[in-house]
């Protein structure tokens, strides 16, 4: 795989044949509402992250895929911030588009019994990327999850929780960061949900 940091909003991917093997993509039929294409750009998309700074995970992205005469593909990857939303309805009708979206949940539980039963309503969600537990001084419990979307999807995977916690703002994620202990970082859903009998 080949990256191209075009500038601080586009990065170009260039994969090979074997590339699309390893992701298990086929670039003539696509299916970009597929949970395990969507998953495979992600996994692209972490790795770009890795290799370039790139960061696609805070904003709406949109993909233009291309296919190469070698067997691989070309994929662009544009964060939509920067593009007027007109001109995002009028790219987003290509046959070789899909945007990906990612949304950061932050919930509140008051018992620890409250959260181990949230993770294990949220374990096998296949959207969530990244969660992490903090414990603060007020006894509280704080999920902070990663939830990674795609093409048009509108109901969050996060909604299921709202049985067991409270929703707080994205935005004091960082406050509970620094001022929480941390107890699981990454994948806190799967191993809160396999506590105590869980799978």
């Amino acid at each position: 795989m080949e990256l191209l940091l075009i500038s601080d909003s586009k990065l170009k991917v260039m994969l090979t044949e074997e590339d699309m093997r390893r992701y298990d993509l086929n670039a003539e039929k696509v299916d970009y509402d597929n949970t395990e294409t969507r998953r495979a750009f992600w996994e692209i998309l972490d790795e770009a992250k890795h290799r370039t700074g790139f960061d696609a995970a805070s904003d709406k992205v949109l993909i233009q895929l291309y296919p190469s005469r070698d067997g691989g593909c070309e994929l662009f990857v544009t964060k939509l911030g920067l593009i007027p939303p007109l001109a995002e309805k009028t790219i987003a009708k290509s046959n070789r588009v899909t945007m990906l979206a990612a949304r950061r949940g932050v919930y509140a539980f008051s018992t620890l019994s409250d959260l181990i039963l949230a993770a294990r309503s949220m374990a096998e969600t296949p959207s969530v990327r990244e969660s992490d537990v903090y414990l603060t001084d007020d006894g509280r419990y704080y999920l902070i999850a990663e939830e990674r979307g795609g093409k048009n999807e509108g109901i969050s995977e996060f909604s299921r929780l709202l049985e067991y916690a409270e929703p707080v703002p994205p935005t004091l994620a960082e406050y509970i960061r620094e001022h929480g202990t941390c107890l699981v970082r990454k994948d806190a859903i799967r191993c809160f949900g396999a506590l105590f009998g869980g799978e």
